[in-house]
């Protein structure tokens, strides 16, 4: 039975009349879009109400911008960086890749967007009842004496790491038990071995997370236990940094997949060193587990301690610039196209090859303790999680488009997007590493006088980032409703995902 024959046959057996009680991977990955989509929104919101706050000049109440801050950093890490890619492609297409009709567990296909749900509606809860306003790494003691719904909110935390858990749980054991037959480890695409690899992370962070968010609110309920007032705050960072490290590679790894696969189908081409990027795929999983306390440079960590770390970290440039490597090779001399994926490909190159640079200044000992608590370090985390996650998760989509929707879309829109969105990217950003070594703290809640030119041009990036991203989320929910229906494959690619039966009515090649 060819690939698309299984797929149907088994989508066939899932039919369970609704979209709401749905075990069907694809239907789930488009409901999981839409709701990521959302809280998107929602954290862009919040991100250009601080940045109108402190644009103004004048004093801006330190609750309010603290609150702000807060649900902002919850709402793009643990709401959309870390779910993207693993739930929305990852559920779209992990199957399809491997040949399979469905994931090895349904249930938990579904369990995951429900629990993913009711942490979303639960920290909107928090918000409407009582606003927490202290900061998204809840830093002890700050979080044990503040004010807010904070129960609230760690409930619906302890939600999304059961989450992230049950999704990685389903992709570890689909890997292992839904292999179409013949396909070992090393016949899989790349993207696959990143989810595998991630479901890992997702799994051993995700139930970690859920843990001791709620310890931290049982000991701001009760006043005892391991993070209570009276204990050392290192204790309540290196347990967060410790699920939360992992939590930044697995937003990476599947990004990393994601951007193999994509230049591989734009250029036409065989990935360059399957076996390498593999093993430096493993080699970065083994990695986000030893590097967590290179956050804690500047905070009180011994410098034995942050010299161990930072060289573990720095460790991570070898497989990193082994994939670079992979990258490079394979489009020299490709027949590459001049397509949205492409041009997001360029934008994640430039911006996530930036971040990669910059870090390596917060993991030295000798300046990292003291950019670690300036603008630096949060210009680098927007440069590696929007620059790299969202923009690998951007090229994704616009690649796997086709295959997730079944409607093309318009690639001059979907080009002229991508580029507002990294030219923003870069105004946006690369102004607040130079804010940061002139020495503005992160979290300064009005604008200082010396980097008020810097903070204009970062404005003025901030709008063309938005709408870039506007006219690229037009462009496609546009092609869901009117688009032309899409059963080509206009990358020439060779994995299953792309081997379906291609219906009669299918519109034209997007002739990139």
């Amino acid at each position: 039975m060819s690939n698309g024959a299984t797929i149907a046959a088994a989508q066939g057996n899932r039919a369970d009349g609704g979209w709401f009680s749905t075990m069907d991977p694809q239907r789930i990955a488009l409901m999981f879009l839409g709701w990521i989509a959302g809280m998107f929104l929602l954290g862009a919101i919040f991100a250009i109400n601080m940045k109108l706050k402190a644009g103004t000049g004048d004093a801006v109440d330190p609750t309010f911008y603290h609150q702000t801050m807060t649900y902002h950093g919850l709402i793009m890490v643990f709401m959309f960086l870390v779910p993207a890619i693993p739930m929305v492609l990852g559920y779209g297409l992990l199957p399809r890749q491997l040949g399979a009709g469905d994931m090895a567990l349904p249930f938990f296909t579904r369990c995951s967007l429900r629990f993913f749900m009711i942490g979303s509606v639960l920290m909107a809860v928090s918000l409407a009842f009582g606003a927490v306003d202290v900061g998204w790494m809840f830093r002890t003691p700050y979080s044990l004496t503040s004010g807010g719904a904070f129960a609230v909110l760690a409930l619906g935390l302890f939600f999304m790491g059961l989450s992230w858990a049950v999704t990685g749980i389903n992709f570890i054991v689909t890997v292992h038990n839904k292999r179409a037959a013949g396909m070992g480890f090393f016949q899989m695409p790349i993207l696959s071995w990143s989810l595998y690899l991630t479901g890992y992370i997702l799994a051993f962070a995700g139930l970690v997370f859920a843990i001791i968010i709620m310890y931290l609110a049982a000991a701001k309920v009760s006043g005892k236990g391991l993070f209570a007032l009276g204990s050392n705050p290192l204790d309540w960072q290196n347990y967060f940094w410790f699920v939360t490290t992992p939590a930044a590679f697995f937003a990476l790894l599947p990004a990393a997949g994601v951007i193999t696969e994509v230049i591989a189908g734009i250029s036409r081409k065989a990935v360059a060193g399957y076996r390498m990027v593999v093993g430096s795929l493993i080699a970065l999983l083994a990695l986000s587990f030893v590097t967590w306390g290179v956050h804690l440079i500047g905070s009180g960590q011994s410098q034995s301690t942050s010299f161990v770390f930072a060289f573990l970290s720095l460790l991570a440039v070898v497989p990193v610039a082994l994939i670079s490597y992979s990258w490079l090779s394979t489009l020299f001399r490709g027949s590459i196209a001049c397509a949205p994926p492409t041009t997001f490909v360029v934008a994640f190159m430039l911006c996530g090859g930036a971040g990669a640079v910059m870090g390596l200044f917060l993991s030295a000992l000798s300046v990292g303790s003291y950019l670690n608590n300036t603008m630096f370090a949060t210009a680098h985390a927007h440069y590696v999680l929007l620059g790299g996650v969202t923009t690998a998760f951007l090229a994704g989509l616009h690649y796997w488009w086709p295959r997730l929707t079944g409607r093309l879309y318009d690639p001059l829109q979907g080009r002229i997007g991508g580029v507002l969105y990294m030219v923003g990217m870069n105004l946006a950003f690369f102004p607040q590493f130079i804010m940061g070594a002139r020495g503005l703290a992160a979290g300064v809640p009005q604008n200082e006088g010396y980097v008020g030119g810097l903070q204009s041009v970062s404005g003025v990036g901030m709008v063309l980032l938005l709408v870039g991203l506007a006219i690229t989320a037009w462009n496609l929910v546009r092609s869901m409703m009117n688009g032309p229906v899409a059963g080509v494959n206009p990358w020439g690619a060779s994995t299953l995902e792309w081997q379906d039966e291609v219906p009669a009515e299918a519109g034209d090649p997007y002739n990139f």
